[in-house]
């Protein structure tokens, strides 16, 4: 049976081979020296390095001189060719190629899909998951007692190839994998983010105040998009100083983890500049016409959020399309609401020539980014509808409380009780009064349901037609927020940055009359690049699933936007290395 030799594609020079022979024959490279002597002896130089130590872990065993290889000098070219071999006395063998990669450019193999959520990295154990029940089989041939050809020690022989290569031709210059401008730049960002992370810690307290000063009251961030907004700022911040240290201690992270960091950490720096920049451009045209727009704003407040409740509040207590409400209840409905819209209307209306100073400080703030602008319009959306929540608020709790009275009196009617100790509803016997007085109920409650249900069902659609608005500029705050666009680059333009897993091609090279086969890199698929907006994506679609909204409306429970913290992706990890 023939031997499977790994060979790097981009070798054309002969010489003395050197790699492994374990889990498989792996050339890392060719050494040009005078004899077999002089390249063990650079071998072994080498072997006594620091940068053998940081690589001695990931490749499980010092390299050695395999034996020698010549290339045919009439098959030029960039195509690998086929070099004639002499190794460990092999005489029938086969070449798999593989491609070496610098260790600046970030490019490697993997047999496991890349995780870029580089905050709770579970370990994964290495090889095959069958070869730790067959090494105790004593039933298998011996052959099962090996491992496999390529597992994780191989791919990690062929990432660390390239840098093994030119470690020995400079002999003990250690070499780093940021280019020399990333690595500036991490460099100056780590010395500019540390007086940032005081002011990071000050907002964020900030943002954790309870407003009622007590332990079960809610904080700033629950109640206001905007504060919530630049508490995730704040957390950039932090998450930017965090990731700064790992960047620079490259020597002492797996390639892995520091790719799956370095593309977080650049994926937030681009969304940020594209924030800034959209929100800039947002800005700019809101400032400009900050006049336009705030009278346009008050006409609409003015006519659709105070003039149509008014006009539907009369409609309704003026018995609609021959609907006999309860004249006395509808009234003091009607009254009731239309006195606190009118309230509110009155406020709304005291503060409209100040909207156009609040639209241009918007405007001036849309510097920080569109995200706090959104943000400021969501804090502005629920001041104007106040009004409508607090009616909702009101209808709702009536409605409920009328369905909790019709639930007690059907099992009255049906001799049930329901029993708190147990959590069941047990037979019960009832006596005559307390039967005629739960007929006398039901008596009220048939009267005065349909008014009740009739004033809900306005307030509960106007309710639900502002939390379709905040759902949707929630989503678009969720999209700039974690929209994986530094990711998406590389997916597109260098897919080997983000590899998900191997697969073999069959190639005709230059010099070779039979195909062979080359290792090639197989892309993450775009699900593993969207993690962080499809675990958004599915509780904004949990909370806001049409089915739950109905059943809210029809049994009276309470129609609340999404909790602001559940639309945010931690990206602090959660295990920082020191």
């Amino acid at each position: 049976m023939p031997t499977t030799i790994f060979w790097p594609s981009d070798v054309k020079h002969s010489g003395f081979c050197y790699g492994w022979t374990t889990p498989a024959i792996c050339v890392a490279g060719v050494l040009q020296a005078e004899s077999e002597q002089d390249a063990e002896q650079t071998l072994k130089t080498f072997c006594d390095s620091l940068q053998w130590r940081l690589l001695a872990t990931s490749c499980g065993s010092e390299p050695i001189i395999l034996g020698t290889c010549r290339f045919n000098q009439k098959n030029g070219g960039h195509s690998p060719t086929v070099p004639k071999l002499k190794l460990l006395d092999l005489v029938d063998y086969i070449l798999i190629y593989y491609t070496r990669h610098h260790s600046n450019t970030l490019r490697f193999y993997s047999l496991d899909v890349l995780r870029l959520d580089a905050t709770n990295r579970p370990d994964v154990a290495h090889g095959s998951a069958y070869l730790p029940s067959a090494q105790h089989d004593f039933t298998a041939p011996m052959a099962m007692h090996f491992h496999s050809g390529i597992n994780h020690t191989a791919i990690n022989q062929f990432n660390s190839a390239k840098t093994l290569e030119q470690a020995i031709q400079v002999y003990h210059q250690t070499s780093t994998i940021e280019a020399p401008f990333t690595a500036r730049l991490i460099s100056h960002g780590a010395s500019i983010l540390r007086p940032l992370t005081s002011i990071s810690d000050i907002l964020t307290s900030i943002c954790n105040v309870p407003i009622l000063f007590s332990f079960s009251s809610p904080v700033l961030k629950d109640v206001s998009a905007t504060v919530q907004q630049i508490d995730v700022r704040a957390e950039q911040i932090e998450f930017f100083a965090t990731e700064v240290g790992s960047l620079r201690r490259r020597s002492s992270t797996p390639v892995e983890l520091y790719s799956a960091r370095y593309t977080n950490f650049f994926n937030a720096v681009w969304l940020i500049l594209n924030d800034i920049t959209i929100g800039v451009a947002l800005g700019s045209f809101i400032c400009e016409n900050h006049v336009v727009l705030s009278r346009m704003l008050i006409q609409i407040v003015e006519g659709s959020l105070i003039n149509w409740v008014q006009w539907a509040l009369r409609w309704l207590d003026s018995w609609p399309a021959g609907l006999k409400l309860n004249t006395e209840l509808s009234r003091f409905y009607s009254h009731s609401f239309i006195g606190l819209v009118t309230l509110w209307g009155a406020v709304l209306m005291r503060g409209a020539p100040y909207l156009p100073m609040v639209l241009y400080t918007i405007g001036s703030v849309s510097c920080g980014g569109v995200t706090l602008t959104i943000s400021l319009f969501l804090d502005m959306l629920a001041l104007l509808t106040a009004h409508i929540y607090v009616c909702y608020v009101i209808s709702a709790s009536v409605y409920q409380r009328m369905l909790k009275t019709a639930g007690s009196l059907w099992n009255l009617f049906r001799g049930k009780r329901y029993n708190v100790l147990r959590n069941r509803t047990d037979s019960w016997e009832y006596d005559i009064d307390q039967l005629l007085f739960g007929t006398i109920l039901f008596t009220l409650l048939a009267f005065l349901f349909p008014t009740v249900l009739a004033y809900y069902s306005l307030f509960a659609l106007m309710r639900l037609c502002v939390l379709i608005v905040q759902a949707s500029l929630e989503t678009l705050l969720a999209l700039m927020n974690h929209f994986p666009l530094f990711a998406l680059m590389f997916r597109v333009k260098d897919p080997w940055r983000l590899p998900g897993g191997i697969f073999f091609l069959r190639q005709n090279l230059r010099g070779s009359t039979d195909p062979v086969l080359v290792i090639k890199n197989q892309p993450v698929p775009l699900s593993s690049i969207f993690f962080q907006y499809i675990q958004l994506l599915s509780q904004l679609a949990k909370h806001y699933n049409p089915l739950r909204l109905l059943r809210c409306l029809f049994s009276g429970q309470y129609l609340a936007a999404i909790p602001r913290y559940s639309i945010r992706y931690n990206k602090i990890p959660s295990h920082i290395e020191d």
